[in-house]
């Protein structure tokens, strides 16, 4: 039986080289300062941070749902009306938290979209939320200097 690769992942090659070509070290920094803007953004609406608040989570944010809103409400409302996708707590956590992902092909516009769309379906969903500092909280803590 023949085999043919995927030729979206034999284009994508070129794409990583560049990443690659930056150096491991910026690939890391990039992904702590990408941790950082969606943990200062969840902060801002005032939501409560499941995952711990350091840059050992670099790879993704889980956040506690408000009280009153169930998450899976949350990511079907994030989806069907703002065409965000975010992942949901799994067992236990099922409906009590979501989780923003920024490890990979990620920028800090992909995180600011995220909590720009979570911050108006919270409000939309009846959630009482600190409104309009998520996005700009976001990238001032982008912005800042990743020590070595």
């Amino acid at each position: 039986m023949a085999f043919g690769g995927a030729l979206v992942s034999v284009a994508g090659v070129g794409e990583r080289e560049d990443r690659i070509d930056d150096g491991l070290e910026a690939g890391f920094e990039r992904h702590i300062r990408l941790g950082r803007a969606a943990r200062a953004g969840i902060k801002a609406m005032g939501l409560e941070l499941f995952s711990p608040d350091e840059d050992s989570s670099a790879v993704v944010t889980a956040v506690r749902c408000p009280v009153g809103i169930d998450g899976g409400d949350l990511l079907r409302h994030l989806r069907d009306k703002h065409g965000v996708t975010l992942a949901p707590g799994q067992g236990a956590l099922k409906g009590k938290i979501f989780r923003i992902g920024h490890i990979g092909w990620f920028d800090v516009f992909d995180i600011a979209t995220a909590l720009a769309a979570v911050e108006l379906s919270l409000a939309e969903l009846g959630a009482g939320i600190e409104r309009g500092t998520a996005v700009a909280r976001a990238f001032e803590a982008y912005e800042g200097h990743v020590a070595a």
